[in-house]
């Protein structure tokens, strides 16, 4: 992924209130899960923590990771802020870098359009799941490429169909996989261009 951006960005990332609403959706949807306070979860690619730290007082511990050293610094300050005291934000890519902690619940919110190997992404996913654990993942439906600008790097995929992940899930050894559309996204607001955001959950056996 292209971190360049997102360290700029991260300051002001959550000004802006189509994509607070949007992390409240997605928390929302993920927190029907059964979680509870023994579960030590994973977000992959936490920015500032708008999703993470709505679903942490649910959760025993929460390892939030992100390659945009920007995100982290700013997730840093609200824990420190919010005085929050089980999340740990981690500098990571887990597809070049060594990680192995095991997790009941891995999550993610609008992060796999910016992976370019997707299988090797939900491998990984599979290899990080204790038996029984849930997976979350959060992102666009597949659109015409017209959600991002031109210029913006980094985005590797314009959308899902979550059908097609639910596959690869599958053959990785998931159950109960499901998906829902949570969420439509006007951008700019107002505009007549939409965007469905999908939620889907799985369970590792």
């Amino acid at each position: 992924m292209s971190s360049k951006h997102f360290d700029t960005a991260a300051s002001g990332w959550d000004k802006k209130s189509r994509r607070v609403q949007l992390a409240e959706k997605i928390s929302a949807a993920i927190a029907t899960l059964p979680l509870n306070k023994d579960m030590d979860a994973m977000e992959l690619g936490c920015g500032t923590g708008l999703v993470g730290i709505s679903l942490a007082p649910s959760l025993r511990h929460l390892t939030t990771i992100d390659t945009s050293q920007g995100m982290l610094d700013v997730l840093k300050e609200k824990i420190s802020q919010q005085q929050i005291t089980n999340i740990s934000p981690i500098y990571c890519d887990i597809l070049t870098e060594e990680y192995s902690k095991k997790h009941d619940l891995i999550f993610s919110s609008m992060t796999l359009h910016h992976i370019q190997e997707i299988n090797s992404l939900l491998h990984r996913f599979a290899d990080l799941l204790n038996p029984g654990g849930y997976l979350a993942l959060a992102d666009l439906v597949t659109e015409d490429g017209s959600f991002h600008d031109k210029e913006a790097k980094g985005v590797y995929h314009p959308g899902f169909d979550p059908q097609e992940l639910g596959k690869i899930l599958s053959a990785d050894g998931f159950t109960d996989i499901k998906s829902d559309i949570i969420h439509t996204i006007s951008k700019p607001e107002g505009s007549k261009n939409s965007y469905p955001v999908f939620l889907l959950t799985a369970r590792k056996k």
